[in-house]
């Protein structure tokens, strides 16, 4: 049983997973070094390894570089139902009069979420940016997006709405976003302190290995995305939360015109990608552990080849287990696990 904080709904995190993948990375590497999650989405893996060493996370979308901010960099902040209220219902209550910040009531009223729910949503964001210590808001934030993701009108992620007179979203509409939130924030009055110097990163992965301080990580763990899909089309609206820079939006689903585009969603590309980064961790002379699923862009048979062009120790394990496909059942999916050590 390895630490978890449960955060944001998030397709392909690895809450289920890490009894599989947490060892297979305590294998190879050595207590109190450096561990790099390249592409951290809710951070899970990166929060069940920080009892052991110093993490750094990173991924490209800013919402993801806001949960670990909260649960990664930080080891001494807190927060709970009583700080919650203390920190933030005078501003909630205030925004809720005035509506400072309208742009969730404006734009995605009756779509995403109730009307309601959209002023809320704003109010409790106004709220937060009142918040001068950054860890505690990015924890606020935090739970906002996993309230966000608990209450919203889809099958599961930001891709599309259902219409608000379906069945299934009449109870999501009626659920209240500011209790909500008090609750939830007391799943945070307790976060991991390793004394250590974790960092956070958002960048581009391409970016990120161009850095000097990266060097010094000796395991590598990537987790990639694996379909055809791009995440910044699901998760659109958890960007916006966080960034609330009031962005031009697009199309029915109303979508950031911003959005990144991962070239591991295209078969032309997603070979030259892995292979950037094997080849960059065979150079840094560091190991690398890779998660990626049977139903991947790229075919197992392939990924392990170009592993194997670089790396003489190459350990494919895999593991069953039932992937939810949003709304529409589970699927049995195997998740391979590619553990390349470096000597």
């Amino acid at each position: 049983m390895y630490d978890n904080i449960q955060t944001i709904r998030y397709m392909g995190n690895k809450n289920k997973l890490l009894d599989f993948i947490i060892p297979e990375i305590e294998d190879i590497t050595t207590q109190n070094s450096i561990v790099c999650d390249l592409m951290s989405g809710t951070n899970s893996v990166g929060y069940a390894l920080k009892n052991k060493y110093i993490i750094y996370a990173n991924d490209v979308q800013k919402y993801s570089e806001c949960i670990s901010k909260a649960l990664i960099e930080n080891n001494t902040v807190t927060i709970n139902e009583k700080s919650a209220k203390e920190d933030l219902e005078d501003n909630y209550r205030k925004n809720l009069k005035e509506m400072q910040y309208d742009f969730f009531y404006k734009i995605y009223s009756d779509t995403y979420f109730s009307d309601t729910q959209c002023k809320d949503i704003d109010s409790i964001r106004y709220a937060i940016e009142q918040i001068e210590e950054e860890s505690k808001k990015n924890l606020y934030l935090t739970v906002l997006m996993s309230v966000m993701c608990k209450v919203q009108s889809t099958t599961g992620h930001f891709a599309q709405y259902m219409p608000k007179e379906h069945k299934r979203i009449i109870p999501l509409r009626n659920m209240d976003v500011w209790e909500e939130f008090i609750e939830k924030s007391n799943d945070f009055k307790n976060i991991i302190n390793n004394n250590m110097q974790n960092k956070s990163f958002n960048l581009d992965y391409k970016e990120l290995i161009k850095l000097d301080e990266i060097k010094n990580v000796e395991t590598f763990y990537l987790d990639s995305p694996y379909s055809g899909e791009q995440y910044s089309r699901f998760y659109h609206i958890l960007e916006t939360i966080v960034k609330y820079d009031n962005p031009t939006v697009s199309y029915k689903a109303k979508y950031r015109d911003d959005r990144f585009m991962s070239d591991f969603c295209y078969k032309n590309k997603v070979s030259n990608e892995f292979e950037n980064i094997i080849k960059y961790c065979k150079r840094n002379n560091s190991n690398l552990v890779i998660s990626y699923s049977n139903k991947g862009v790229i075919e197992s048979e392939e990924l392990e080849k170009i592993c194997r062009k670089y790396y003489d120790n190459v350990n494919v394990k895999t593991n069953g287990y039932k992937h939810s496909t949003q709304g529409k059942g589970n699927n049995k999916l195997l998740e391979y696990l590619y553990v390349l050590r470096r000597n």
